[in-house]
């Protein structure tokens, strides 16, 4: 297993997590912490709920990821290992390229859908239901639309292998959730300043979209 294109996972959740996830899940941020800290004084009492909650979210995307190995597995055996495998690579780093440029120029029409997703029907609907824990409520938005993610998968299932897929979105959630953790507690100054870390973001997704293609290209 390659831990160089592993660590990749990981700093593209974590540096993408700063940029992308912070903006569309910073509402949900505020939920957890509204609905879960209770008021309580101190940073851990603050944490808390976020670390349960990022859990879930990361055991979630470790489904995802295991899902993706076995679709992975099963396209390379049907379709030539090499060769698709070579194909999922270019398309995840692709895809990573082309979101970002569309962030980069302002008409990223994929984020403007997620967001719409957040603020008009996710918020909602969660109001209504009023999840009884912040674990269970990572485990189901764990699912949320999210380019970030979906070029994660793509990516991860390019290697055919259901413990590499796992891994692989494992450290994804793992770097998304050193943004969330931050910005339970600083959120707002980030929010102030998104700009410049959505900028770093967007820098990171083309440098790592570029590396999922020279992957691809060079197997």
């Amino acid at each position: 297993m390659n831990l160089i294109e592993l660590f990749s996972f990981f700093s593209l959740g974590f540096f993408g997590g700063f940029g992308h996830c912070i903006a569309m899940c910073h509402p949900f941020v505020l939920y957890t912490s509204s609905r879960f800290a209770n008021g309580q004084i101190g940073y851990w009492n603050l944490l808390k709920p976020h670390f349960f909650y990022n859990f879930g979210r990361v055991i979630t995307y470790s489904i995802l990821g295991f899902v993706a190995g076995i679709f992975g597995g099963i396209v390379n055996i049907a379709g030539g290992l090499i060769g698709v495998q070579k194909i999922s690579a270019v398309v995840a780093g692709s895809f990573l390229i082309v979101y970002a440029f569309l962030t980069l120029v302002g008409k990223n029409f994929i984020g403007k859908f997620e967001d719409k997703i957040v603020g008009n029907n996710v918020m909602s609907l969660l109001k209504k239901i009023q999840p009884s824990s912040p674990f269970a409520l990572g485990l189901v938005l764990g699912l949320l639309p999210c380019g970030l993610l979906y070029s994660a998968l793509i990516g991860s299932a390019s290697k055919g292998s259901i413990f590499f897929s796992i891994m692989a979105m494992i450290l994804f959630g793992f770097g998304t959730t050193f943004a969330m953790m931050v910005a339970a507690v600083f959120g707002n100054f980030i929010m102030r300043n998104k700009i410049i870390f959505n900028f770093v973001s967007v820098i990171v997704m083309l440098a790592m979209g570029g590396f999922f293609i020279y992957s691809g290209i060079s197997f």
